[in-house]
């Protein structure tokens, strides 16, 4: 196998400093061909198979039709759909040898409606679910944090189409229930989150992560209800006493020029929600929106109020009021200002700290994330603009769609990243580990074959576990210390070394990196000894199959 773990290794994971990718590229799973492109190695690869492997299945439970869409797509459906300009510069485009513009996809919505619209010309046929699993292409302006914010990257997206909203929305919540399995599975702890659609679209999203404090994301989650939301989308209870702050926000053209502008009153030392706010008063993709605090103002303030608020109705500006302020002020207002202009709701930014809105009595905590997967409904956001119609009862109704992401690649590094505690090496989860053992002779031996087949032995619920999950260290020409820390830098869970005990009786030394495992004194009968984190013990080789079987009791997910 082509394994080119580098001897600075050891160095590099004890270094605090170091990244998760620096780590997958020390060890030999990944190679940086250029920023934000990554050559995935043989181990590498073994991983994306498993987490594929998962991934399928459970979208094959639920109806999905695996299929593949091509990589360059026409821009003519993006231009209809809007998704043209909301993408904006993180779209890789070319033109061909006939001047044609051609796109390298990220996403897939269009190229799959007008292929079912092609296709597809009675309700009887609905609901389709239809997925791929496949490179998308992503122009960065700063690639960085390896496979997580990469150009290139390896995606499972599926698309579904239903005739009905309440279909659509049952979709929505089965492949809800199926990512949850697919998470419970592959066995890292994940949180779903309330999430903004962004320039996917639609009016409802959820987002699965990963918990790690290396995420870019910051989750708001309440420990009494359960509430979680992304930073971006979260909504919280404030007082509605005191204080208000009034902010300015301009919509500033590609060249700088103020087009637009509006005015927020929010709770005092509150910041303004750019992404709720952008909800009701779009704003085009190469238009930005910023804010600016103008004034602060008493909580009972009426007399003259918009005067004091400093805002000039026209027919491109609006006045949009937080609903958390008091609603003496605010009915001032709305007596004041067109109905067309006035937005009530939610425009601020919650914060950890903050009251839950769901429980009232929660106090929202934070937490960083890395986000792995995103679900939309879209309804017709995308079978409208490219005419998707069927005839249903009696009417000609546009299909309602749905989009269901996980980031295939993403997820290997993700779970390398929280899985990564001990400064010594990775610590793959059961599911998705390259090989499940590995067999590190310190000297030349030909009882090699005999602990691969002890190893063959083991059975957990009934299952051969170890079957084609077995790796051989035979690289001789390599130190015995090299190897050894080799196969903790690795993360196989099960590494047996075949040292002196081994020739003097029989005993093997297993090391046990395990996640979850508890803190056990003994296994069958054996004693062990850890830290929390890895485990070893002296085995005799006729006890082997035994050992593991009682120490990975309970680490395999049963699928429901």
């Amino acid at each position: 196998m082509l394994l080119p773990t580098q001897k600075a290794a050891r160095e590099q994971t004890k270094d605090s400093s170091a990244s998760t990718a620096d780590i997958l590229t020390k060890a030999g799973y990944i190679h940086q061909s250029s920023a934000g492109i990554y050559t995935l190695m043989p181990m590498a690869q073994r991983v994306i198979a498993k987490i594929e492997a998962i991934v399928d299945e459970e979208m094959q439970r639920v109806g999905g039709q695996k299929m593949t869409l091509p990589n360059l797509l026409p821009p003519e459906n993006w231009k209809k759909s809007g998704h043209w300009d909301s993408v904006g510069e993180e779209l890789f485009s070319l033109k061909d040898r006939k001047k044609s513009t051609l796109i390298l996809g990220p996403t897939h919505e269009e190229e799959i409606t007008a292929t079912v619209k092609h296709m597809v010309h009675s309700y009887r046929r609905y609901p389709l679910r239809l997925y791929q699993t496949a490179r998308k292409f992503r122009d960065e302006a700063r690639p960085r944090a390896g496979l997580l914010r990469g150009r290139e990257f390896i995606m499972k997206d599926l698309y579904s189409f239903d005739v009905s909203e309440q279909s659509a929305m049952d979709t929505f919540y089965t492949m809800e229930a199926a990512y949850r399995r697919c998470f419970d599975r592959i066995g890292v702890p994940y949180a779903v989150a309330e999430a903004d659609s962004g320039s996917i679209g639609g009016s409802m999203s959820k987002e699965f992560h990963f918990v790690n404090s290396a995420g870019e994301d910051t989750l708001l989650e309440c420990k009494a209800c359960g509430y979680t939301a992304n930073e971006e989308r979260a909504c919280s209870k404030v007082s509605a006493e005191g204080e208000v702050d009034i902010y300015h926000g301009n919509v500033l053209s590609e060249n700088g020029a103020v087009v637009r502008q509006c005015k927020a009153v929010i709770p005092r030392s509150c910041q303004p929600n750019v992404i709720k706010i952008k909800q009701v008063w779009p704003v085009a993709a190469k238009e930005k929106l910023e804010f600016a605090l103008h004034a602060t103002l008493a909580g009972n303030e009426t007399e003259n109020l918009l005067e004091s608020i400093g805002y000039k109705q026209d027919a491109h500006s609006c006045l949009l009021i937080d609903t958390s302020i008091s609603s003496q002020m605010a009915n001032a207002v709305k007596n004041s200002v067109a109905a067309e202009a006035l937005y009530l709701g939610d425009w601020r930014l919650a914060r950890a700290g903050d009251h839950c809105v769901e429980c009232q009595h929660g106090v929202l905590e934070a937490q960083r994330a890395i986000e792995v997967a995103h679900i939309f409904y879209l309804g017709d956001k995308y079978s409208k603009p490219l005419d998707l119609c069927v005839r249903y009862q009696d009417q000609n109704k546009f299909v309602q769609m749905g989009c269901y992401g996980i980031g295939i690649s993403r997820i290997l590094q993700a779970a390398a990243e929280c899985s990564n505690a001990d400064g010594r090496g990775l610590r793959w989860p059961l599911s998705i580990a390259p090989y499940l053992a590995t067999i590190v002779p310190l000297y030349k031996t030909d009882r090699v074959s005999e602990l691969y087949d002890k190893l063959l032995n083991v059975k957990v619920n009934g299952k051969q576990v170890f079957a084609g999950n077995i790796a051989v260290e035979d690289r001789d020409y390599l130190s015995a210390g090299f190897r050894l820390y080799d196969a903790q830098l690795l993360g196989f869970p099960v590494t047996v070394v075949l040292g002196k005990k081994f020739k003097q009786t029989s005993e093997v030394e297993v090391q046990l990196r395990v996640p979850l495992l508890e803190a056990p004194q003994q296994i069958a009968g054996v004693r062990v000894e850890g830290d929390g984190y890895e485990y070893r013990a002296f085995v005799h080789v006729d006890k082997l199959s035994e050992f593991l079987a009682c120490a990975l009791k309970g680490q395999f997910k049963e699928v429901p």
